[in-house]
């Protein structure tokens, strides 16, 4: 029979353990309620979203820009990228082309958010260096629509149907959310 103090002891340090083991279960479960709460909004969120760029998308195809892939990598990119965010980058661009630093031809810019260096290669910019034409252009929803399409063309992706695929195509690496947003958006533009 085992000492009364070792007994006591067993019994705390098990009584520690189920507690432990109990928070940590119920951390689990807060963290998959979390995730699920963020993926819900996130999804409420892009729908919103999606409504939001509708009267632009119909512009483009008004204008003969109809390529759903493009439409929908249009659509996802934006909401990755609102706003603020894309103009923190053409600050950086407008900075590291001060500098004359290369690094200026790797940030993506425009609502596509094509490399610097992919607008210029792509043939729609004439530089990777800022200057306010240069932005402007990039700035540009047709040009956005241009440097998009002619991207996915050169790497043969314009009419690929896999989301996965298309997603490591133009982001160069396999993203679940951006797929699933990217077969949301195809769904909702097809309507």
């Amino acid at each position: 029979m085992p000492p009364p103090g070792d007994s006591a002891l067993a019994s705390a340090i098990t009584l520690a353990l189920v507690r432990v083991t109990g928070r940590m279960a119920l951390r689990e479960k807060l963290a998959l309620m979390r995730d699920a709460n963020l993926a819900i909004a996130s999804e409420a969120r892009f729908r919103l979203h999606l409504r939001r760029m509708r009267p632009k998308l119909d512009r483009l195809r008004q204008s003969g820009r109809s390529n759903q892939t493009v439409l929908a990598i249009l659509a996802v990119e934006a909401f990755y990228r609102p706003g603020l965010r894309r103009a923190v980058e053409h600050g950086g661009w407008f900075i590291l082309s001060l500098l004359r630093s290369r690094s200026a031809s790797r940030i993506t810019v425009g609502i596509a958010q094509a490399r610097v260096s992919h607008w210029r290669d792509l043939g729609l910019i004439d530089s990777e260096r800022f200057s306010f034409h240069r932005l402007a252009r990039v700035l540009d929803l047709d040009a956005n629509y241009d440097v998009c399409h002619r991207y996915l063309s050169t790497r043969r992706m314009l009419d690929e149907r896999d989301p996965g695929a298309l997603t490591v195509a133009y982001t160069g690496a396999p993203r679940c959310n951006y797929a699933e947003m990217l077969s949301q958006a195809e769904v909702a533009l097809a309507r």
